[in-house]
């Protein structure tokens, strides 16, 4: 099995990928299946699940290039599974993600690093449809008080789709992100204000109607990688589009004599 997963893109974001040395992670709130936002008991809250999509399907899809390229020309990256943990280590990870963090106005759930999985395909409503919130309320054992919390269980959020897209072969890696508004919020007491079961209720519609400064987050990856990328170039692409794929490459990594491949598909533009 190959250690490598492939992402189509345009050449444009291709340009962008290289100069920035960031792929985009895009809220569930906006990708091609709408389904995935939704939650059994939490509405939409799906969309703090940020995903950059991958396929381990090394035959390359006429699918995936038009719907991911633009459906004019494009390339298809290829790289080994671990390259976020290139050169990524503890003491640098925590500081970044609070960078990362406050460009965007959101709080980064640990680990804090992309986490990779593989998407199941299913026709199982149950986990098409997953609940997410736990609630507990009750009594102190050695006075009156009465104890709550509320949170919600992200640990399955983006992990599975209906079967018909099963053809997509879909690999991801995973952010969860929270607006820092909540945190601030939290932090300044506005969650300790009243009885129990109204101060999660107030948490609930809090997280409801809070919103994202941006739906996506750009996240870094290191040059190193550059080394290790494999490029399929689109068979919608002219000769033009192909000169100025070599073009970036040279110009934002300095890489003069990558090879790159030739699709083996012809396609009608």
């Amino acid at each position: 099995m190959s250690n490598l997963l492939y992402h189509y893109c345009s050449i444009e974001t291709f340009e962008l990928i290289l100069k920035n040395k960031t792929f985009r992670f895009s809220s569930l709130g906006i990708v091609d299946d709408m389904e995935e936002s939704v939650t059994l008991d939490f509405d939409d809250i799906g969309r703090i699940c940020f995903v950059s999509c991958w396929t381990d399907l090394e035959q390359e899809s006429v699918e995936m290039w038009r719907n991911y390229t633009g459906g004019n020309n494009g390339v298809r990256i290829g790289l080994p599974k671990d390259f976020f943990h290139i050169d990524m280590d503890e003491n640098s990870l925590i500081p970044y993600s609070k960078s990362l963090g406050d460009k965007y106005d959101v709080s980064i759930s640990p680990p804090y690093l992309p986490e990779l999985m593989p998407v199941t395909y299913t026709q199982d409503e149950f986990l098409i449809n997953l609940p997410v919130a736990n609630t507990k309320v009750e009594k102190g054992n050695n006075c009156s008080s009465t104890v709550a919390g509320f949170n919600l269980d992200t640990r399955y959020i983006g992990r599975f789709k209906r079967d018909y897209w099963s053809g997509q072969s879909e690999w991801r890696y995973r952010l969860i992100a929270v607006p820092q508004e909540y945190h601030r919020n939290n932090l300044h007491g506005r969650y300790l204000q009243g009885e129990p079961e109204e101060m999660i209720e107030l948490m609930k519609s809090d997280l409801r109607e809070m919103s994202f400064k941006t739906d996506y987050i750009d996240y870094y990856f290191s040059e190193i990688v550059f080394h290790e990328m494999e490029i399929l170039l689109s068979p919608l692409n002219n000769e033009e589009d192909n000169l100025k794929v070599k073009e970036f490459l040279k110009e934002h990594t300095g890489i003069d004599n990558a090879e790159l491949k030739k699709s083996k598909l012809k396609i009608r533009c």
